[in-house]
């Protein structure tokens, strides 16, 4: 997304959305399980398999402290219907689907770098934080940005202690921002401060949810981001 250039070359935001095909790496399982499987990957991939019904809506997640974990789904006509790799600021993979038909659905956990190592794979039915936050990463996607920071807010709302809905809400308030301005916008001090305030809040939120969970790199990265933002001077 282009409006990842406004920081300054060596300090990356550690957002990626990756739409509907994505979801928060740490959620607590408060649903239906279906599939959950401890393993080790060697070389760097295996293979599960779960009956689904056409309208469910799935979270399969795929965590590891031995490699950087990436997951596919394959639908009935083995055709792959979706994928992730990094997710919410963790090298963990999620994936939140509606499935599209009744039939067999294949989980494919691999390694990125194709080091193998032990692992944990769990298939579940979504709650209702992730079908909100799904939502509001389609219409992140398809570049609704307003559509997208309502939905992330609900989300927000309904589970406050999960740090992937303040970065999908920064990210979109930042892609609103550069598709109202686009090419105005060539640095932090072009943002308007209501925004630019929106997603400092946004991010320390964020860091201090990551700081919690013990993940202190991550947090370090966003609030020197957030300092960036805020250290940033309005053109006169």
């Amino acid at each position: 997304m282009g409006f990842l250039r406004l920081f300054p070359a060596g300090v990356v935001a550690p957002v990626a959305l990756v739409g509907l095909l994505a979801g928060p790496a740490t959620l607590v399982a408060r649903a239906d399980t279906v599939l959950e499987e401890a393993g080790t990957i060697y070389p760097a991939e295996s293979t599960y398999t779960f009956e689904g019904t056409a309208g469910q809506v799935m979270t399969i997640t795929l965590a590891s402290e031995d490699f950087d974990p990436v997951l596919s789904l394959t639908g009935p006509d083995e055709t792959e219907i979706a994928s992730n790799d990094d997710f919410g600021g963790t090298l963990n993979s999620t994936i939140i689907i509606e499935l599209p038909e009744d039939g067999t659905y294949t989980v494919v956990a691999r390694s990125f770098s194709g080091q193998g190592g032990d692992y944990d794979l769990v298939v579940r039915t979504s709650t209702e934080f992730e079908v909100t936050y799904a939502e509001a990463e389609a219409l992140a996607l398809a570049e609704d940005y307003t559509g997208a920071i309502a939905a992330y807010t609900e989300a927000i709302a309904i589970d406050p202690e999960q740090s992937s809905a303040y970065l999908g809400r920064a990210q979109a308030t930042l892609g609103q921002v550069y598709v109202e301005q686009g090419d105005l916008v060539e640095g932090p001090e072009d943002i308007p401060l209501e925004a630019r305030e929106s997603v400092i809040a946004d991010f320390e939120q964020a860091a201090t949810l990551f700081e919690a969970n013990g993940s202190e790199d991550w947090a370090a990265s966003l609030r020197e981001q957030a300092e960036v933002l805020r250290n940033a001077e309005s053109p006169q």
